[in-house]
C-alpha cells in the first residue's frame, strides 16, 4: 500500500493509520501484505509522532510584548499548582486559628 505521507494532513494519515490497524486485526491479509501494512503504519506513526513533536514545541512558546518568542515554562517552574501558592484547602467550618 502506498503512502500519501508527503502532502497528507495529519487527520487523513490518522485515518490511515486507523485503515491499517483495521486490515491488520481482521486477519483476512496474508503474512507478506500483513508485513507491509505494519511497516507502511510504522512509517504513518513516526511521522506523525514528528508532526506532534514539532507542535508541541511550537506550543511550548509564547510571544512576549515585544513580538519575541520565549519558553512558556522557564527551567525548573513548577505550574502543577496553576501559580497557586498555598494549595491547601481550608474548610469555611474550619476553627480559626489562635497565636
Amino acid at each position: 500500500m502506498a503512502t500519501k505521507q508527503a502532502n497528507a494532513t495529519f487527520e487523513e494519515q490518522m485515518a490511515q493509520l486507523q485503515t491499517i490497524v483495521g486490515h491488520l486485526q481482521n486477519g483476512q491479509l496474508s503474512l507478506d501484505d500483513s508485513i507491509k501494512e505494519f511497516q507502511t503504519g510504522m512509517q504513518l506513526a513516526q511521522a506523525m509522532q514528528t508532526q506532534l513533536d514539532h507542535a508541541q514545541a511550537t506550543l511550548a512558546q509564547l510571544v512576549d510584548e515585544n513580538g519575541n518568542m520565549q519558553a512558556a515554562e522557564q527551567a525548573g517552574d513548577d505550574l502543577s499548582n496553576n501559580g497557586v501558592q498555598n494549595q491547601g484547602y481550608r474548610s469555611e467550618f474550619a476553627r480559626p486559628e489562635t497565636d
